[in-house]
């Protein structure tokens, strides 16, 4: 039974592709953007965004309508859509709605964890899909896909890690939990996501950028942390303090015990307050770290061509936590930290500079290397500078994810996936990367086997 389950999963897949090629296709995301509400602390964030792109072969008639739905059109005859686009009138391959999309119920018991969720991809409340002559050429949902590596397992097995697309986070603990307000709306420059790290690993997630600060007078007891020293590390953006790291940690660790086949990758890159000639305090969030995961942790391997451990040697090995660690006296003590990954990151303001930065690092291979650590992460996300923040108080992270996200998706499924390891980006739901690498990952595992 789970054989067939296995078979339907990837024939799904491959005819995702197909249609793909022959009809174009549409996709769900989630705006970053927020609007006021009058004479209320609240704000509406979080709507819906249809996506298409349809380069479709000259012989084959363009779609001509995208519809949206809370239920599957293909399965519901009778659900009517929220939203009817007539592409003519539609030329830019985008369109934001006004259909709120909030923080749902996660499906397929992922809510909590406890044990009881369903491998696979599981649909949120959303669908799209694409029409021609009132015929359903291509649809698709907004989903969650929490064990896609598992369960690709027999494409990706093969696969070194550092060949591997996967998709990250910027700043992954930089977040608010709950609705937003506008107070919070108003924290431009300090919120990067908007989904905490759970449901960030849920959706597809696999790795985590971290920036941990040292705070002794500012302990967090509220989180049930149990140790005093832990709960004075805080996740950080630059120097302001954000989020418990023992929210963060404990995330990760019920994503591992519930998750059973997913290998997460922990990048500590920074630690910009509190650490700078204080070695035992990076000994004590060492030890923290070690009594949380340990013997799920596995030690720095380069594997073979110096593309890291292959997917089955990790499965295999049990061992399915990789933590970087951006101090590398504290690396030399440890052997099963790993060396600070290289991050490529551009440091630009505007669009134009970034596409043409990750462009140069990912075709043109101009990336910075290491060569103790096989996995490298492109950041791709614009970087305010300190005028900004002073200059243009009406702007902010999200303005500046929104104008990136969409462009990101097209291209790394269109030219950058074959040569990209790690992406990270703000408001990960406002591009499709997730599914743009799982999609790569099944290609690359076809490269592999015709060059066997």
């Amino acid at each position: 039974m789970f054989k067939c389950w296995t078979v339907l999963l990837v024939l799904h897949l491959f005819c995702d592709v197909v249609l793909a090629t022959q009809c174009g296709k549409v996709w769900l995301t989630v705006s970053s953007l927020w609007r006021p509400i009058a004479a209320s602390n609240k704000v509406i964030d979080a709507e819906l965004e249809v996506n298409w792109d349809l380069d479709c072969p000259p012989n084959i008639e363009q779609p001509d309508t995208i519809k949206v739905f809370t239920a599957d059109p293909a399965h519901n005859k009778t659900v009517k859509p929220q939203l009817t686009l007539f592409l003519p009138e539609h030329p830019q391959g985008y369109y934001r709605t006004n259909i709120t999309v909030g923080r749902p119920h996660l499906p397929g018991g992922w809510d909590a964890a406890d044990g009881a969720a369903l491998p696979g991809p599981h649909c949120l409340k959303h669908y799209a899909a694409l029409y021609k002559d009132g015929v359903i050429l291509t649809s698709s949902c907004l989903q969650i896909w929490p064990t896609w590596m598992y369960d690709l397992r027999r494409q990706l097995g093969r696969l070194p890690i550092g060949t591997l697309m996967i998709p990250g986070t910027h700043n992954s603990g930089c977040y608010k939990h709950g609705d937003l307000t506008r107070r919070d709306a108003f924290q431009r420059y300090l919120l990067t996501q908007d989904r905490d790290v759970w449901t960030q690993l849920i959706h597809g997630i696999r790795y985590l950028d971290i920036r941990v600060g040292y705070y002794p007078s500012f302990p967090n007891t509220s989180h049930g942390e149990g140790s005093v020293h832990g709960s004075r590390f805080w996740v950080n953006h630059d120097v302001i303090r954000i989020t418990p790291l023992m929210t963060i940690i404990k995330d990760v660790r019920n994503f591992l015990d519930v998750a059973k086949g997913e290998v997460v990758i922990l990048d500590f890159h920074r630690f910009p307050v509190g650490f700078e000639g204080r070695p035992s305090r990076h000994h004590r969030l060492v030890s923290i770290l070690h009594q949380a995961f340990g013997g799920l942790i596995l030690k720095p391997d380069r594997g073979v061509d110096g593309l890291g451990p292959t997917m089955n040697y990790i499965w295999t090995s049990g061992k399915r936590l990789i933590i970087c660690y951006g101090d590398k006296h504290t690396v030399n003590e440890y052997d099963w930290l790993w060396p600070p990954m290289t991050q490529a990151w551009g440091n630009k303001q505007t669009m134009e500079d970034l596409l043409e930065y990750l462009n140069d690092v990912i075709i043109g291979n101009t990336r910075p290397r290491s060569n103790q650590n096989p996995l490298w992460a492109v950041m791709a996300e614009l970087t305010p500078c300190p005028l900004d923040i002073i200059l243009n108080p009406s702007g902010g992270l999200r303005q500046m994810a929104d104008s990136v996200n969409r462009n990101l998706t097209i291209l790394f499924q269109d030219e950058w996936w074959k040569q990209t390891n790690i992406v990270a980006t703000d408001f990960f739901l406002g591009n499709n990367l997730i599914d743009v690498a799982i999609q790569a990952n099944i290609k690359k595992s076809n490269i592999a086997k015709w060059r066997l």
